[in-house]
């Protein structure tokens, strides 16, 4: 009898303590992605009320802000890109006047506000012109006339109307923007 209470003793210790363990992992894993994918506290507010203005999810607009500027709301790009979501002049007259029915100047894009609030005008217009957000991200990156190309060749598209055999660059900013906006949504929108 005492021989089985022991046992009975070590193997709950081994349980409580594999559980513990699997507790401490999980934090700290979770920890150490939020520090790969966090959220500046700085834009927290905008990023909600363009995501709410445009019925996108947040993990979205989080995951354009890390993947195109690393959250540098001064950035200007050699392309001319300029913002959060380093958005060009030609996107922002596209946005302000066909979207928005307003008029920006080009200078605006470096106000995190506003810049979020384009970006998040666009990616809902994109969201629904194509319906998915796979090819919403090509788009953003490689623009609506070559993704409508690709759409048209059943060489790129699947039977399920995903996009493939695409150019490596646009093929890995989806690969990117997909692991992004998973990770926000599991970390921050559970």
């Amino acid at each position: 009898m005492k021989l089985n209470a022991k046992r009975i003793g070590l193997f709950l210790l081994i349980l409580v303590a594999s559980i513990l363990f699997g507790v401490i992992y999980d934090a700290a894993a979770t920890a150490i992605e939020k520090k790969k994918y966090p959220i500046d506290d700085r834009y927290k507010d905008f990023v909600a009320e363009a995501a709410e203005e445009f019925g996108i999810p947040e993990a979205v607009l989080w995951a354009f802000c890390r993947e195109e500027s690393g959250f540098d709301s001064g950035l200007l790009s050699a392309s001319g890109k300029i913002g959060l979501m380093q958005i060009t002049p030609e996107r922002l007259s596209f946005v302000s006047t066909k979207l928005l029915e307003t008029s920006y100047e080009t200078g605006i894009l470096y106000d995190p506000k506003t810049n979020l609030r384009v970006g998040g005008a666009y990616l809902s217009y994109l969201y629904e012109r194509y319906g998915n957000w796979s090819t919403v991200y090509a788009a953003y990156i490689a623009g609506t006339e070559p993704v409508d190309g690709w759409l048209r060749d059943e060489e790129h598209v699947t039977s399920t109307g995903e996009l493939k055999k695409l150019p490596s660059s646009t093929a890995s900013y989806i690969k990117r923007l997909t692991k992004a906006t998973t990770l926000y949504q599991k970390l921050y929108y559970r």
